[in-house]
């Protein structure tokens, strides 16, 4: 029980810290009083430095795109053509985990981030790895919004207010009262309204009570935490080549600036990039080879348990979306610059 209960705290723990974005995301809802899907915005833009001249071409190119005349279709062609184009509707986390694309080769890899830090705006639009990171995070946001696309409007609206009632100390009146205000507003209303440390009280309340839920399926829940722990010594061995190469480029890294940065961050890149993205592929095969399979074992037991608990911690214990948050977080490890203190 002692330790079923520690893992229930600790999870309960990381879900207030990482996972603080979940939580506003409920607020939000249970202020706007209904089940309105909100646009995702997550997904960062290929570059925030788009320029004039390269955001034209874009637009001329568009414009050639569209001027063309179709093809007259018959109709039985037209008919098949809107059937192929229908997008097909994932059956469960693996269907979005496999629609990831292969992986950007190395030199892929390496031309994208010298395209980057030379600002070279049109080839890192146009870059094979601009399209896998946009792919990987729409794949993630779906992934995590999947096991609620068909769930009860009216369950989830309860449960969201009486979720954002326990961590704002908030009534419902008064989140109804957000709902009304802007942006500004709201946050100057929370600051002043909000009590500080109610999320975290209640988050740990809910962990002790999780705990007595969770106790038998510790033995499944151990089998994918090993699993977990398997990747991250993986990831741990790739850093520790990657240190070791680092140590030869440190000093020019922390003093060179403008062009000679980039000739010798890309230098460095080039060299810990292959490691890196070894480590990825191998990971990401974990997951989906034996991860998930264990994941899949804890929620088939855990549907009758949230059918019973409307609480935070059930709804987030949901191990096949948690390993496809973390499937698509290992293909991120690709994109950085990695520095060693």
């Amino acid at each position: 029980m002692k330790k079923v209960l520690l893992s229930a705290i600790c999870f309960a723990a990381f879900v207030f810290s990482a996972n603080a974005q979940f939580g506003s995301s409920m607020l939000k809802q249970a202020a706007s009083k209904a089940a309105q899907k909100t646009t995702e915005k997550t997904i960062e833009k290929a570059t925030d430095r788009v320029s004039d001249k390269a955001a034209d071409a874009i637009d001329k190119e568009l414009e050639k795109g569209l001027s063309s005349e179709p093809a007259e279709q018959s109709p039985a062609q037209a008919q098949s053509q809107a059937q192929s184009q229908e997008p097909v509707k994932p059956q469960s986390i693996v269907d979005i985990m496999k629609k990831l694309p292969d992986i950007p080769t190395v030199q892929q890899l390496v031309n994208c981030k010298s395209a980057e830090l030379n600002e070279q705006t049109f080839k890192v639009l146009s870059s094979p790895v601009t399209s896998f990171k946009t792919k990987s995070a729409s794949l993630a946001i779906e992934a995590m919004t999947f096991s609620y696309a068909n769930a009860d409007s009216a369950q989830v609206m309860e449960t969201a207010y009486k979720q954002a009632e326990l961590m704002t100390g908030l009534s419902r009146e008064e989140l109804d009262k957000l709902s009304e205000m802007s942006e500004e507003e709201q946050q100057a209303y929370l600051a002043a309204h909000y009590k500080e440390g109610q999320a975290e009280a209640a988050l740990m309340e809910q962990a002790v009570d999780a705990s007595k839920y969770l106790e038998p399926l510790q033995p499944m829940i151990d089998e994918w935490e090993a699993v977990g722990k398997k990747v991250e010594q993986l990831f741990q061995e790739a850093d520790n080549q990657c240190k070791n190469i680092y140590a030869k480029y440190a000093k020019d890294l922390e003093s060179a600036q403008g062009a000679a940065y980039n000739s010798v961050a890309i230098k460095y890149y080039g060299e810990i990039v292959p490691i890196q993205r070894k480590a990825v592929i191998e990971a990401m095969k974990i997951r989906m080879d034996e991860q998930i399979p264990a994941a899949e074992k804890i929620e088939k037991e855990m549907v009758p348990i949230r059918a019973e608990h409307h609480d935070l911690i059930s709804a987030l214990l949901n191990y096949p979306q948690m390993t496809a948050t973390q499937y698509f977080t290992d293909a991120s490890r690709l994109f950085d610059i990695l520095t060693y203190k």
